[in-house]
């Protein structure tokens, strides 16, 4: 099976819609445009660029993958007071400007709470949700000791981004995973982080301190089937705490993985896809 089935120069195609308060979404689709509909969320930092990795799955099992880019990622513009609350809001509005009458929701890391939040806002169109490698209040990510200072945590994440663009992709794939990636897969990576980062890195400021501060985990309805994937050598977000918070939500079947942070989702890229069918 290969990683990735498309070329990110000739089939990458984002797309924009204006938000009712006149902000612009970008989002990008990837697999088959008939099928069934999974709105996946990126990692933090990220982009709609992300959803790449589930396009060969997708097509294969006839799911149609909606990959926005929340608020202050790539084309998508800031939202400063932006919340989970706001995002469902946003996310719903796609949804209604793409004609989908019921979707599954999917996230990646920092990603897995605002898909949370879907499910928990929208349970009567909201069929499933997966998140993998996703934090919970209890996590301490890589720039949670920034959080407090927001222009130390803008330096860094524009430091990041230099780097990235100077040494390639190699060096946010190093951030990631520890797993030999295929040339396209590490690409689509790295255009994935410089996407995200481009121009200022408000969103990731914004959702970096808001993860590292005092929120709750949305929480969907029972009979919205939801699975969490977690890698038991994930470094960016460590098993331990993700473990013990979903050992007491038994709505949620909860999967460990034998790999590392990005590798959990290219692992189990096929479970995650089949949510939605």
């Amino acid at each position: 099976m290969p990683d990735v089935d498309l070329d990110l120069d000739r089939d990458l195609n984002v797309e924009t819609l204006d938000l009712p308060d006149g902000r612009t979404l970008a989002y990008a689709t990837y697999g088959r445009e008939d099928g069934t509909s999974l709105v996946f969320h990126h990692g933090v930092p990220g982009s709609c660029v992300l959803g790449a990795v589930l396009s060969y799955t997708a097509r294969q099992r006839g799911v149609r993958v909606i990959a926005p880019s929340r608020p202050g990622y790539g084309r998508s513009d800031p939202h400063p007071d932006g919340t989970l609350e706001t995002w469902a809001a946003d996310c719903q509005y796609l949804a209604d400007e793409l004609g989908l009458e019921s979707f599954a929701v999917a996230g990646f890391s920092g990603g897995g709470p605002p898909a949370l939040a879907v499910a928990d806002r929208f349970p009567d169109r909201v069929t499933a949700a997966g998140i993998v490698s996703a934090p919970v209040p209890e996590s301490e990510g890589p720039l949670a000791s920034l959080a407090r200072f927001p222009r130390l945590l803008d330096i860094a994440l524009r430091c990041s981004r230099l780097l990235a663009q100077r040494r390639g992709d190699p060096f946010v794939v190093d951030q990631l995973t520890e797993r030999d990636l295929d040339d396209v897969t590490a690409q689509l990576v790295g255009h994935d982080f410089r996407t995200g980062l481009a121009g200022r890195p408000s969103g990731a400021v914004r959702e970096t301190r808001f993860l590292a501060g005092d929120w709750s985990l949305p929480d969907p309805e029972p009979a919205i089937e939801t699975t969490a994937w977690h890698g038991t050598a994930d470094s960016n977000v460590p098993l331990e705490p993700v473990e013990r918070v979903y050992a007491d939500r038994s709505d949620v079947t909860f999967r460990t993985v034998e790999n590392d942070h990005l590798g959990t989702l290219l692992s189990v890229r096929e479970e995650l896809v089949t949510i939605a069918t």
